[in-house]
């Protein structure tokens, strides 16, 4: 089989897929556990997960690790906001 056989491009696909899942799950679940925290530590916990899930993505997209965490740094806030609206259009 050579390295462009339908089987290795189906297993790529599903492999992006998962990775791609599990990083827009962690910031999901970190979006409505920022909409429900109550206090300090919980906001900061639920921030800490976005960014975390924010940065890995921006480092498999090929963006360098320092210049990944400048760039969450930088847009988490705006990340946080456009989740919360598509999660809570009607807010």
């Amino acid at each position: 089989m050579n390295k462009y056989s339908s089987k290795n491009i189906i297993e790529q696909l599903l492999s992006d897929l998962k990775q791609e899942s599990q990083i827009v799950n962690a910031i999901i679940r970190g979006c409505i556990e920022l909409r429900w925290a109550v206090g300090k530590e919980e906001k900061e916990t639920a921030e800490t997960m976005i960014y975390n899930a924010f940065e890995e993505y921006a480092v498999t997209r090929g963006i360098p690790q320092k210049v990944a965490e400048e760039f969450c740094e930088q847009h988490l806030e705006e990340l946080i906001q456009s989740v919360l609206a598509i999660l809570s259009p009607e807010l």
